[in-house]
């Protein structure tokens, strides 16, 4: 009986560890479109919905994303001092916004924004727009006028 217990414990303990290194090994399926060659991702618009449309034009100043080696990010702003932080790419529910069964691309980062923020923990896609790729990032709160809704166009350097 021993022996037995030994052996449901073992094969319950490898079930756990497997599936933890299963869900550890989920990435989103555009996970290498973040950092697509030479280049970065050049702000378009920021939409918070209890502050409007901001944009380039709006604020006067340019925004870029650079995702690079190292899960770093660079996030450069003209007339202001380039910002490095990191950056996690995974997959998960956003329960704030009803969604708890489904799950999403997710990157968390911070940029430490006073004029343009939003939430750590964002969803973001890629796709192609009018033949230009697009970046969209939505924080978590966007559903509870909290985050932002940002979008970016893919410059190749």
């Amino acid at each position: 009986m021993n022996k037995l217990l030994r052996c449901a414990a073992l094969l319950a303990a490898s079930q756990l560890a497997a599936s933890c290194q299963h869900d550890a090994d989920i990435r989103p399926s555009n996970y290498d479109e973040l950092a697509l060659s030479t280049g970065h991702w050049e702000w378009d618009r920021s939409t918070l919905n209890w502050a409007g449309n901001r944009s380039p034009a709006t604020e006067g100043y340019t925004r870029q994303l650079v995702f690079g080696s190292g899960e770093q990010l660079l996030l450069r702003r003209s007339g202001q001092g380039d910002y490095r932080t990191s950056y996690q790419l995974s997959m998960g529910p956003l329960p704030r916004c009803g969604y708890k069964q489904a799950s999403f691309p997710i990157i968390t980062y911070s940029t430490n924004e006073e004029k343009l923020p939003n939430n750590e923990r964002k969803t973001y896609a890629v796709s192609q727009q009018n033949g230009q790729q697009v970046l969209s990032i939505t924080g978590e709160d966007a559903c509870v006028d909290g985050g932002a809704y940002e979008t970016y166009h893919w410059v190749a350097e």
